[in-house]
């Protein structure tokens, strides 16, 4: 049977490929904006949970926002996190096969470790690995490939001729006692070819900007929607 999508999520998706469209064609005019949307100069500069796996990065984007929610309430949407799961809460139709991600609470989805692949495709076929985990304050998924070999390797090894280094770390830190402050912090390294550098660079960089982005908002708005629903 053929998948139907919702007229909402394909404006969604259209809407979210234009941006990535125009961010990639303007982003050597972007990117010092983009690269650190939402978040303050001390946010941007602070080392942060995650950074060891990608030690020496070439590209990094560190956002910001703020949820009217505590840290516990905020956790659990990352938990279910990923395709077959909770989805990426980003540009549906992009990024999860046309499949909603969640606008609740999934109770089966809620045990993650280290180690564990978070799916980054429908199919399943590639993810993200847990990398490191901290329970209502950070989730690292993190990894190093040989790209000649597709092998797991150590981040960092002088080694690898060729590899691709990938860290994306979600960080919950209070603010008083009701809200939370969402730093997402991604940064990437390769062994810099032409190629390399034009496709990390300056395609997958302002994707994973726009991506990261809407990612946020639905986060936000999701996260509060849930809580004003349970206050009533």
């Amino acid at each position: 049977m053929q998948k139907k999508f919702s007229p909402t999520l394909i404006l969604d998706g259209l809407a979210g490929a234009g941006l990535i469209a125009f961010t990639i064609l303007f982003s050597s005019l972007l990117r010092k904006w983009y690269s650190r949307w939402g978040a303050t100069a001390e946010e941007t500069g602070r080392r942060l949970p995650g950074d060891e796996f990608v030690p020496h990065p070439r590209s990094e984007l560190t956002m910001a926002i703020t949820i009217q929610a505590p840290p516990e309430k905020v956790w659990p949407w990352f938990l279910q996190l990923g395709c077959q799961r909770g989805g990426w809460y980003s540009y549906d139709l992009l990024d999860n096969g046309g499949i909603p991600s969640a606008n609740r609470i999934l109770p089966e989805y809620q045990h993650l470790n280290v180690g564990d692949q978070v799916k980054a495709t429908p199919d399943g076929s590639f993810g993200f690995p847990v990398a490191a985990l901290q329970a209502n304050r950070a989730l690292s998924l993190a990894g190093t490939m040989n790209t000649k070999t597709g092998q797991a390797a150590e981040p960092g090894d002088p080694t690898l001729e060729a590899y691709f280094s990938g860290d994306q770390t979600f960080y919950l830190e209070p603010v008083g006692e009701k809200d939370t402050r969402l730093i997402f912090r991604m940064r990437n390294d390769w062994n810099p070819t032409f190629f390399n550098n034009l496709i990390f660079g300056s395609v997958v960089e302002p994707i994973s900007f726009v991506m990261g982005r809407k990612m946020l908002l639905t986060l936000k708005r999701r996260n509060e929607a849930a809580l004003n629903e349970e206050k009533k």
